[in-house]
């Protein structure tokens, strides 16, 4: 069996109240306008089963959609333009990073 070479988009997701001091009022945390999202994304080469334990994982290589537990319907270019939006030089450099230590090997 070989390696699994392909590059790997993960995101997770957190959620965490708005105004933390009006979470002991009776219902805050289930109206979604109080809740905020934080949103951690990293690049990694090879699949691993703690990838899937996350929210989002797009495989860049093949371009396609491994996990979505947001938006079902949403495909892999409008999934992949929301993060080189916010982490397009991040991307860049781990997959540019990845692929050099690849051809080294």
């Amino acid at each position: 069996m070989s390696k699994n070479n392909n590059i790997y988009l993960v995101a997770s997701y957190s959620a965490r109240p708005k105004d933390p001091r009006m979470t002991s009022q009776k219902g805050y945390m289930s109206n979604s306008n109080n809740i905020e999202y934080d949103e951690q994304v990293y690049v990694a080469r090879g699949m691993s089963q703690k990838h899937l334990k996350n929210q989002v994982v797009l495989d860049l290589t093949e371009e396609k959609i491994v996990k979505n537990s947001f938006r079902s319907e949403a495909e892999f270019e409008s999934l992949f333009a929301h993060f080189i939006e916010g982490y397009g030089n991040y991307i860049n450099n781990c997959v540019n990073q990845l692929n050099e230590e690849l051809q080294i090997k």
